[in-house]
């Protein structure tokens, strides 16, 4: 591959499908970014079809990322209703070569790319050279993967689905809502209360052990409702949520011994960025008993433009095992 052949590159969520033509160069750089929405197409051949007419781009290599587990031959959107054959993905789409990457494996693989313009740093902590990193993030679902270095200049990422995991409550309210949200999913994961979907999961458990009738509000309204009033109801959802983060955070942080650092991704909090910075996300972050090096695991959001897209390209690039 040389810097003169584009590359497709997408970026495939429960909501948004984004999609650019990728140079690799020495540095990877973007044209045409595009962002069409999922519940307009019946499928990722079509939403892809749409793109390069629309660009009128002939590439001859993609490299998609989707939210979901990339496993096996068949695969299945976790938010989106999209299914497809990997076997079969190239020749759906008229091109030589299509390398599939979980969403979430593709951030990971774009860390190595990103600078110290592209990141905020929140709270204490350094960066340990060779530590391994992970990056996780709420979005339409939540997602979490781990990049480790191999060699000189190589990378391994492990993909996950640790949004998945259950619901571990760290105080008596978050029981409490806990024991609520179980009456309408026995199974209650990470992805159910901090996620776009979490929110409104929040917004009516609260409401419950109030005794409060409340009308269903999207994820937007609730964030909205909080920026503006956050001593109010939806601010003490969206308070909660950041809470949670915090302690999922540190769980995964300790789960992959992530002294390189925690990465956070995700649409929702640029959203919310202020509200965010203020609140106790840092603290239950570093609220693991005897764990207390953690103290030291620095946590960093990703401020970069579509660093999936960047992560799309890099595994096309190289350096990946």
């Amino acid at each position: 591959m040389t810097g003169d052949s584009p590359v497709l590159v997408a970026d495939i969520g429960g909501t948004n499908a984004r999609f650019a033509l990728a140079q690799l160069a020495d540095r990877i750089s973007l044209s045409q970014i595009k962002i069409l929405s999922t519940g307009d197409y019946n499928s990722l051949q079509a939403a892809v079809a749409a793109y390069l007419s629309q660009t009128g781009a002939r590439p001859r290599m993609a490299s998609i990322a989707v939210a979901g587990p990339v496993v096996g031959d068949q695969v299945r959107m976790t938010n989106c209703p999209w299914a497809f054959r990997r076997s079969s993905l190239a020749a759906d789409l008229t091109m030589d070569q299509v390398t599939l990457l979980n969403d979430f494996e593709a951030i990971a693989s774009a860390l190595p790319c990103l600078g110290e313009d592209d990141l905020l740093k929140i709270g204490p902590g350094a960066i340990q050279e060779g530590g391994n990193k992970i990056v996780l993030g709420p979005g339409t679902g939540i997602g979490v993967a781990a990049i480790t270095a191999v060699g000189d200049d190589g990378w391994k990422v492990l993909t996950s689905e640790g949004g998945h995991v259950g619901f571990a409550p760290a105080d008596d309210l978050e029981r409490q809502i806990l024991r609520t949200v179980k009456y309408k999913y026995p199974r209650v994961s990470v992805e159910r209360v901090i996620s776009g979907q979490g929110f409104a999961t929040l917004h009516q458990a609260l409401a419950t052990l109030r005794g409060e009738e409340v009308a269903p509000l999207s994820p937007k309204e609730i964030t909205r409702r909080a920026l503006d009033n956050p001593a109010g109801h939806c601010g003490q959802v969206v308070d909660i949520f950041c809470g949670i983060l915090g302690t999922f955070a540190g769980d995964m942080a300790v789960t992959f011994n992530a002294t390189g650092g925690v990465y956070l991704a995700g649409g929702i909090l640029p959203k919310i960025q202020e509200f965010f910075l203020a609140s106790r996300f840092r603290s239950r972050f570093e609220d693991k008993g005897r764990l207390t090096y953690i103290r030291d695991i620095p946590t960093l959001q990703i401020t970069a433009k579509q660093p999936a897209l960047i992560g799309a390209a890099a595994r096309i690039q190289g350096h990946y095992y």
